[in-house]
This record gives structure tokens, sequence and C-alpha cells, in this order.
């Protein structure tokens, strides 16, 4: 966790939970969840360059075809800018396809929340997939 001038413990631990949550709603595919937690002007970008909207990322949770089983972050780090919060860390997950084994990815990746009206919202989110063991991207949650 970094500390900066402007980090309290309090933000700082309400931003991990809301990242615990988003984690755990794209792992059961709850896109009711998602869309509680996520702004309205949301923007999924890529290394690709490709950027999707809060409904094509919804979208994307919703029909993406693997079982996750398991999807947590490591290495969080979180940095509080007033009502901005910008999380940064790797996101690991263990999916299935349906005729598949199962397979295991990590995704880099950076989180940033604002706070509106008094509440924080994810408003843009930024993965790029690292690569497996074998040298070669897998699965991207994210």
């Amino acid at each position: 966790m970094s500390d900066s001038t402007n980090n309290t413990t309090e933000t700082v631990e309400l931003i991990l939970g809301l990242e615990r949550n988003i984690m755990e709603a794209i792992r059961t595919k709850n896109t009711p969840a998602l869309t509680s937690m996520v702004s309205d002007d949301f923007v999924y970008r890529t290394h690709f360059g490709a950027a999707a909207t809060k409904e094509e990322f919804l979208q994307s949770i919703a029909s993406f075809p693997m079982e996750i089983f398991s999807i947590r972050g490591e290495e969080l780090n979180v940095d509080v800018y007033g009502d901005v919060a910008i999380l940064t860390g790797v996101q690991v997950a263990q999916a299935r396809p349906p005729e598949g084994q199962p397979e295991a990815s990590a995704v880099a990746f950076t989180d940033v929340f604002r706070k509106t009206d008094g509440r924080w919202l994810m408003v843009m989110a930024y993965g790029v997939e690292l690569p497996g063991e074998s040298g070669e991207s897998e699965i991207s949650l994210q």
C-alpha cells in the first residue's frame, strides 16, 4: 500500500474493499452488482488501443465463455488524490473454457476511482495480460 500525504487508511481500505467486490462480481458474472460500482462514463482500455464503454464492458463480462473459479488481486497499491484514487496491481485468475482444461491468467492493471456525491465508483480500467509460463498470454478477465 502506498503512503501519500493525501491517503487515509479509511479511503484506502474502502477502495480495496470495492476492488474485491468488483472482482467477485466479475467472477460470478454479476452485472447488476458491477453496474452499481462502475460510473456511467466508465471506459476500459487495453494496450492494443481498444476501448470499451460501460455497457460494452458489462456485456463482455456477462458473455465471457469461461467458468471463473477464482480471481484475486496481488501487489495492490492505492494512491488517493482528493476525490480520485488509483489502484494498481496484478489480477490472478483461474478459469475453464466450456470444453477445456483450467487455465491461469495474470493481468497487470490500473483501476481509477472517482468520488462523486460521496460515493466511490470505478471510472477507468486498464489491463495488460502478462505472459504465462509458456511466454504467451492466456485469458483476460478485466
